[in-house]
């Protein structure tokens, strides 16, 4: 099975590097299933990073033109590299392969885990997308609520211990709010690898949007299922993106 993990922007442009890529491909390979390779791609254009509505606007362009082509490479299946899921349903119709949505894969894997799930993200300005985005996968019944950390997303990395006392703050928030698990609400904050330790420290299950991503590609490629085309119908007309 081949995975392709897609950001959809010029990350490895920028302060993080190129470097940056491989990490996180190592990161899935480590929460792979044996026999699953993953490549991790990213974008000539588009935001460094998404922290609004607008930039995962400015993020979807990228995904509706590389997903043809990834699938024409060989991809069994793309996991969108965003937990906000920016050009999730253009990319299942341009798309025969699987194409999964981070944020949508978590909310669900968390809607099974308890009664109510809280999300833990980075700045303020990203909390009223993540509602919606909720909403838009049925899930705001099951929301407890969404805290940030106040970190932005390219600082996370240098900012660890700072960001993992910050989500265990708002983490006990959140479940003395209601919620009875968690949702890591940025695919940045899922490659610290810092969810088991989150979850040791709250009581709580923890989830963290690379791994279930992953894992929902690695099972929708094993039971040879695929979105449906009668909610992801191909385009009529052909689909051309301008990524500038």
């Amino acid at each position: 099975m081949h995975l392709t993990y897609f950001i959809p922007g010029p990350l490895s442009r920028g302060p993080l590097g190129r470097h940056e890529l491989d990490r996180r491909r190592r990161c899935l390979e480590r929460h792979a299933a044996p026999g699953t390779a993953v490549a991790v791609r990213d974008w000539h254009a588009g935001p460094d990073s998404i922290e609004s509505s607008a930039e995962e606007c400015l993020a979807i362009p990228g995904l509706l033109e590389a997903a043809p082509q990834l699938e024409a490479g060989g991809t069994n299946a793309i996991i969108v590299g965003c937990f906000g899921d920016p050009g999730l349903s253009g990319a299942r119709e341009v798309a025969t392969v699987p194409v999964i949505g981070p944020g949508q894969a978590s909310g669900h894997l968390a809607a099974q885990l308890g009664l109510r799930f809280g999300v833990l993200t980075v700045v303020e300005e990203v909390v009223p997308a993540i509602r919606r985005q909720m909403r838009g996968h049925g899930l705001d019944a099951f929301l407890a609520g969404v805290r940030a950390v106040e970190v932005p997303v390219l600082e996370l990395r240098q900012r660890r211990d700072e960001v993992m006392g910050a989500l265990e703050e708002a983490g006990r928030a959140l479940v003395a709010g209601g919620a009875d698990a968690l949702v890591l609400g940025c695919m940045t904050m899922g490659f610290l690898d810092v969810a088991r330790d989150l979850q040791r420290e709250l009581g709580v299950p923890v989830v963290n949007p690379v791994v279930a991503a992953l894992k929902t590609a690695e099972a929708m490629v094993v039971s040879g299922v695929a979105p449906s085309r009668t909610a992801y119908p191909v385009p009529r007309k052909p689909v051309e993106a301008a990524t500038g």
